[in-house]
């Protein structure tokens, strides 16, 4: 069974851009993993929801107006809320 140089050759080039994909793809697999894990960016998250809705309050304080959509808002939440 001996292979031409070139076939040996052709063979090991498809080796090495499946080794690249496949680590490519490892790669990625691995950091979603530990984004969707890590516990700082739990933290960021619940930081980040905690400053997002003092930045509402503080606008419903400050013009009536959006305080006025937001009772509209919750009105119309407990109503489909309800049904």
């Amino acid at each position: 069974m001996t292979q031409s140089p070139k076939a040996i050759t052709k063979e090991i080039d498809d080796l090495k851009k499946l080794v690249r994909s496949e680590s490519l793809i490892t790669r990625r697999t691995i950091v979603k993993t530990s984004q969707k894990n890590e516990e700082y960016s739990l933290r960021s998250k619940v930081e980040r929801q905690q400053k997002k809705l003092k930045q509402e309050q503080y606008l419903r304080r400050k013009y009536p107006s959006v305080n006025n959509a937001y009772k509209h808002y919750l009105m119309t939440m407990k109503l489909v809320k309800s049904k």
